[in-house]
């Protein structure tokens, strides 16, 4: 085991230091962290709306009158229906500030890009208007795309110096819109030229092609069973070798999440069934205690172990670990480079996603709502929020204990041998006496 831990630390090290360092990755990964705060606000307004509980919508019914709905739907449109325009320019944002570029020209270059190329729908009495069908989380994957194109064609410029240069004394506001304006109007220039060559395709838009030829295959993959087990894989082994992975592995594969979730709240708010297994909540529902369930540990800890520093680190651990902060736990075990605890580390989350997308495919558990809430919210209450009822909350019960009852043997073999050096440094010390 010990020797495997050798080839991950050669093999994974310089992979994750090339992606953390990589501005592309990052560029996404902060802008989906930036967007965030928007969707939690979203689904609290959905939940509100939308809570599975009939008492509870028969009193809105009664209090507010037959359309309250609509109105507090209303904030559940304008954050999750208008995805793909804040990803459009929150992206491209985010990749100009690496490179040191005018973050808000390029951003809003990006978006403009992006309504270029959106596909326009003919509604009676107004005409021509964009298609809202694009700028939701259908829209997403394009959207990204024009945000990094967008980035990278604006810093070519600038590196090249192809720019309006302005004489000494003019404000540094004047200025950086002039040097906008070369690289800005080739870039709304090549949107419309890529738009006017889609129309002549079987396509018709950008935004249908990279939908159907890239991100729907990609988000089946990484939504499908398979992908769920190799995404809590991925961020297990990372986290075996001291890698903090969670937020790397999650930014490939959140936009396909997102859009899972969006799918699932417009079933919800129509009262269709819930097509999606698959979203970011579900991962949340994993994670209890953070990176290798490890809350399953600190209750086998708690109940069975014997030796003094094994029982002080859970101790110390528990109220993080409540909160999916697993630092203490990772560290002071240690689990960390330790060939006997990555065994369960690593097996655990496959076996509750395999529980969990079993449950929840079948019909014992109800299937995620599409609410976002903070990733610190505990263990069963955040099932419970996810499916909106108390089947989310037993089905974390269930993988609760059966996490404790692996983890448990592996615990074990440590607190044996920790007990074992104790009681041999008590005697020595009372020999000494």
């Amino acid at each position: 085991m010990s020797k495997v831990i050798e080839i991950l630390e050669e093999k994974l090290v310089p992979v994750a230091a090339w992606i953390g360092r990589n501005k592309h990755i990052n560029g996404i990964r902060r802008a989906f962290v930036l967007m965030m705060p928007l969707l939690m606000i979203g689904s609290i307004f959905l939940m509100i709306s939308a809570f599975p509980l009939p008492a509870y919508q028969k009193f809105m019914l009664e209090t507010f009158g037959a359309n309250w709905k609509n109105i507090i739907d209303i904030p559940v449109s304008a954050t999750f229906s208008l995805v793909a325009v804040y990803v459009a320019f929150l992206v491209a944002q985010q990749l100009a500030n690496q490179f040191q570029l005018d973050s808000v020209a390029v951003g809003l270059l990006s978006l403009a890009s992006f309504l270029i190329l959106t596909p326009l729908s003919e509604i009676e009495g107004m005409g021509s208007v964009l298609s809202f069908n694009w700028l939701g989380s259908k829209g997403m994957f394009i959207a990204m795309v024009i945000g990094i194109v967008t980035a990278n064609i604006f810093r070519f410029f600038v590196n090249k110096k192809i720019l309006i240069k302005m004489p000494d004394g003019v404000p540094p506001e004047v200025i950086k819109s002039f040097e906008a304006l070369i690289p800005g109007t080739v870039i709304l220039a090549l949107a419309l030229l890529l738009r006017i060559a889609m129309m002549n395709t079987e396509y018709g838009t950008i935004h249908d092609f990279v939908y159907k030829v890239l991100a729907m295959p990609l988000r089946a993959l990484g939504t499908s069973f398979f992908g769920s087990l190799l995404t809590v894989f991925s961020i297990s082994i990372l986290w075996s070798v001291g890698i903090n992975s969670g937020s790397m592995v999650n930014g490939f594969v959140r936009p396909f999440w997102l859009e899972n979730q969006v799918e699932n709240i417009n079933a919800l708010k129509e009262g269709l069934p819930l097509p999606h297994v698959i979203t970011e909540q579900f991962f949340d529902m994993i994670w209890m205690g953070g990176a290798g369930a490890t809350l399953s540990l600190l209750l086998a800890i708690g109940l069975f172990a014997k030796s003094k520093h094994i029982k002080s680190v859970g101790a110390i651990s528990a109220v993080p670990g409540i909160f999916n902060i697993n630092e203490p736990i990772l560290f002071g075990m240690p689990i960390i480079l330790n060939p006997i605890m990555l065994i369960p580390f690593n097996i655990i989350p496959i076996v509750f996603v395999t529980t969990q997308y079993l449950a929840m495919t079948i019909g014992l558990v109800s299937r995620p709502l599409g609410v976002a809430f903070p990733w610190p919210t505990p263990a069963i209450i955040s099932g419970f929020l996810t499916v909106g009822d108390m089947s989310g909350a037993i089905i974390q019960i269930v993988n609760l204990i059966l996490g404790a009852l692996i983890y448990l043997p592996f615990l074990r073999i440590l607190d044996k041998a920790s007990k074992y050096e104790e009681d041999a440094v008590e005697a020595f010390e009372k020999e000494a006496k």
